[in-house]
């Protein structure tokens, strides 16, 4: 998985592409490029991932599926010069969804049962867990993911035989928690919106349900070392990258202590619990040290010999 990272909010200098395998989690490659070699911030994404790609394919490594997120350049490098299979991330495909329906569950009063409709008022939020569900149970197929969806509409009219046999919908009993649609206009319409989201339009590159979480986790680690507040020298720059990289590779899915549940106030549905991690190593700065130390052919435990006192003058200089 690959994603840019910029220095700064706006108009940065340095822009980095790390590159995270799937499997361990780990970063086999990264790009940082300046504004000295490629002027435009918005375009240095594709030059970055050009460029890391390389260098990965070179180490022997065998590169079948990069997931980023939608970023029609990165798309065409990696199926028509890569030859691999292109998958976007989750969380931006989602992302705008309740943004989206907002537009047909709220609004003015005179706009009521016209634009939007009182019908799907309670189905904002839940539609957007909906595509999530869809795209982790579409078993890999682009159709079935897109039946998926479509079944969104179907399930809020109270027509479950598309849904999964082991849904609360399928059991005897079942009361459904929101307002059944009834209205036709505001079938058609919650139909034509679940049409234009990018899920379902990119039906082929979201049915694998990848998501960029680690690589953003390594960007958001990246604060440490690279703080966007301050500008550094390219030289400094990648220094401070490199020891970043160690720093992840090192600690990345160690073991954890226990779980904890935090609650927020303005997200009481979020009650997943939270690994609380053991304490890092730091053993990569060892590491550094011994290769310094044998770079310059010298002992990491020097053997003290006696002296008589006659050298303490030049000792002190």
């Amino acid at each position: 998985m690959t994603d840019a990272r910029h220095d700064s909010t706006s108009n940065a200098y340095h822009t980095t592409v790390p590159c995270v395998t799937g499997s361990t989690c780990r970063i086999v490659g990264i790009c940082t490029v300046s504004r000295a070699e490629h002027r435009v911030a918005q375009t240095r994404e594709i030059v970055c991932t050009r460029k890391v790609m390389a260098d990965v394919v070179a180490r022997g490594l065998n590169v079948t599926e990069v997931a980023h997120d939608y970023q029609p350049q990165v798309t065409q490098f990696v199926t028509k010069e890569l030859h691999a299979t292109n998958s976007y991330d989750t969380w931006h495909g989602t992302k705008n969804v309740v943004k989206e329906m907002r537009k047909i569950c709220s609004g003015t009063v005179r706009n009521r049962n016209s634009t939007w409709f009182t019908e799907l008022s309670d189905k904002m939020k839940s539609t957007k867990t909906h595509l999530y569900w869809c795209m982790k149970n579409c078993t890999g197929s682009a159709d079935d993911l897109q039946s998926k969806i479509m079944n969104i509409s179907l399930h809020y009219q109270g027509i479950h035989h598309g849904c999964h046999h082991e849904s609360r919908c399928r059991q005897p009993g079942y009361v459904p928690k929101r307002k059944l649609l009834t209205d036709p206009a505001a079938i058609r319409a919650l139909e034509s919106a679940l049409k234009k989201t990018s899920i379902f339009r990119n039906a082929s590159d979201y049915c694998r349900c990848r998501d960029t979480y680690w690589i953003e986790s390594f960007n958001h680690q990246l604060l440490t070392y690279l703080p966007k507040r301050v500008h550094f020298g390219m030289d400094t720059f990648v220094m401070r990258m490199n020891l970043a990289v160690l720093d992840w590779n090192e600690n990345v899915q160690r073991a954890a202590t226990s779980h904890r549940v935090y609650l927020n106030a303005r997200r009481p549905d979020h009650q997943a619990p939270s690994r609380v991690l053991v304490v890092k190593k730091f053993k990569f700065v060892q590491h550094i040290w011994e290769a310094y130390v044998h770079m310059n052919k010298q002992s990491t435990h020097p053997i003290l010999e006696e002296d008589d006192g006659s050298d303490e003058e030049a000792l002190f200089l």
